[in-house]
């Protein structure tokens, strides 16, 4: 994603900035997809894998970026950080 781009996004309702997880998050992100174990603050799970995320630390969240488009709806967005129990059901230790 353009640095210019990112700049200009916030996380909606409290507009807290937002930064772009980096690839090995995504990849913790995206095992949790493929086992199923990751749900949205709408309480749907993810199915599909994501291009990317846009964290936002203030919010305790994580926005996902699918087809390079930054899905910026609150009930998309998952709980961040990652829950340690998930990721070591996922096989990844890295949190």
């Amino acid at each position: 994603m353009d640095e210019s781009l990112l700049q200009l996004l916030c996380a909606p309702g409290t507009h807290a900035p937002l930064r772009l997880a980096d690839s090995e998050e995504v990849s913790s992100i995206n095992s949790l997809i493929h086992l199923r174990l990751l749900k949205n603050r709408d309480g749907s799970t993810l199915e599909m894998a994501l291009d990317g995320g846009l964290i936002c630390e203030p919010d305790r969240s994580c926005y996902p970026i699918r087809a390079g488009l930054p899905v910026l709806i609150p009930g998309e967005a998952f709980d961040w950080p990652l829950n340690e129990g998930r990721m070591k059901k996922a096989g990844n230790g890295c949190f």
